[in-house]
């Protein structure tokens, strides 16, 4: 073999070895030009995420000593959390397209796009537009630039949902293994007093009302009952218009959970329930909270039930 011969050889392994380098390192992300690194923008410490949407109001999601708010009303911590672990181990986005014709297509342009910053309260350091979704993910962009990435949908997804998504649906979680007595008042009076059995009874449940002083409720309905106050969710929120018509110093139905000792006391908790003219649902709220949820009429009825329903048969 001549010296011309293996000169041309070690011409084309240099030539190959230096593409699979090229390669590489672009996979590697070494070109920032090539891949979006959301994650790195993001950092660590975030309290405040604020996102502009073209079809609706901001929403500021911020966290406080006692968990996250979304526009000042309880946030779903979890939720809220979880969207920040998947920002933050994101793999980097994908380029797509350089062109600034194609942002249009993409809804990437300033006025269709989704506006999102993350960062430490007051000083937000990561700021991205999330457009339309495509096969694998949604169109993404850093402002005042053209190249366009796609990123997956499940975190960007999130990110432009509605504000309701964000919101906590909880209006009770209630330790029923110490609730000790539960009254359900309507109007005036006293439809139902639950009291915890004591003695050889403990654990069941006894009902005084018109009728009746100390009878036995049925388990299966308690049973319903108390896992019911144990995780009661909203169906959502009514509009303001149900929630200015709504008349909470005249409740329809009044239900006070008592967990002191003797159980005879200012209640725990009370749900004060109402109606809305033309909603479908019951609205509900707790005594110590302006917020009002609106109940299926199911469970309000569970809730508010007579001594008719909580006897044993």
């Amino acid at each position: 073999m001549t010296g011309r011969q293996l000169g041309a050889i070690f011409g084309v392994l240099a030539a190959l070895l230096a593409g699979w380098f090229l390669v590489r390192g672009r996979t590697a992300g070494s070109d920032p030009a090539d891949g979006l690194d959301l994650g790195a923008l993001v950092g660590p410490d975030v309290a405040y995420i604020h996102i502009d949407s073209p079809d609706a109001g901001p929403i500021e999601l911020v966290r406080r000593a006692d968990g996250w708010t979304v526009n000042g009303y309880p946030a779903l911590d979890s939720l809220v959390d979880a969207t920040l672990g998947r920002l933050d181990t994101l793999p980097p986005g994908r380029l797509i397209a350089r062109n600034p014709a194609s942002h249009e297509r993409m809804e990437l342009t300033d006025e269709a796009a989704v506006r999102v910053r993350v960062g430490p309260a007051g000083l937000p350091v990561a700021d991205f537009l999330v457009g339309g979704a495509g096969l694998d993910g949604r169109f993404v962009r850093l402002p005042d630039t053209d190249a366009a990435y796609i990123l997956p949908r499940g975190v960007m997804d999130a990110l432009v949902a509605p504000e309701r998504s964000w919101r906590d649906f909880t209006i009770v979680r209630a330790d029923t293994a110490s609730l000790r007595r539960v009254v359900i008042r309507r109007g005036d009076g006293i439809a139902a007093e639950l009291n915890r059995a004591e003695g050889e009874a403990a654990g069941g449940w006894t009902v005084n009302g018109p009728a009746t002083d100390g009878a036995a409720t049925d388990t299966t309905v308690m049973r319903v009952y108390l896992e019911a106050l144990a995780d009661l969710q909203g169906t959502g929120f009514p509009a303001d218009s149900f929630v200015y018509a709504a008349d909470f110093e005249n409740p329809i139905a009044v239900v006070e959970l008592y967990a002191g000792e003797d159980g005879v006391r200012v209640p725990d908790t009370a749900l004060l329930f109402s109606t809305g003219l033309g909603h479908p649902d019951v609205l509900v709220r707790r005594a110590d909270d302006p917020i009002v949820y609106s109940v299926d009429r199911p469970t309000a009825n569970l809730l508010t039930s007579g001594v008719e329903r909580l006897l044993g048969r």
